[in-house]
């Protein structure tokens, strides 16, 4: 197995808990389930911006990226305030939106094709599960309600 395969394995191995999670809330009506995938969501975006920092910060001195590192550095924290103080909706919402920005900047400053081409894949999937979440949760709150 070379370096790409094992690669691949380990991103779309990741996917696991999104989509496990986001089928499991369909069966089992529970708050837990909703949490563990939210604070996992979390753990992904934060990992990712923490990886763009570091890379933002080695191309430093041939670009003027101040700007993004910014937007970077600050974007864990406001995810943590969603993660505390919004409801369900807003909160996958935001971080559906973040997982797209966060790949727009790595398609902006990123050389390798093949990463990219991973990244954009795992984006569009982690953005579905995330609907699948939201499908979910609306659909079990109706169920609910007669």
């Amino acid at each position: 197995m070379n370096n790409l395969n094992i690669i691949k394995l380990l991103c779309y191995s990741g996917l696991v808990p999104f989509f496990s999670l986001s089928i499991l809330n369909f069966y089992f009506n529970n708050l837990i389930i909703i949490d563990i995938f939210s604070i996992y969501s979390l753990i992904i975006l934060s990992f990712l911006c923490g990886s763009t920092w570091i890379y933002l910060i080695l191309i430093e001195n041939k670009i003027n990226i101040k700007s993004y590192l910014f937007f970077i550095i600050l974007s864990p924290i406001f995810l943590i305030l969603c993660e505390i103080f919004l409801s369900i909706e807003i909160k996958f919402f935001i971080y559906a939106i973040f997982y797209f920005i966060i790949q727009q900047v790595d398609n902006k400053f990123m050389q390798n094709y093949n990463y990219l081409r991973i990244r954009k894949n795992l984006t569009i999937l982690v953005v579905i599960s995330h609907i699948i979440m939201l499908i979910s949760v609306y659909s079990n709150s109706l169920g609910n309600i007669f």
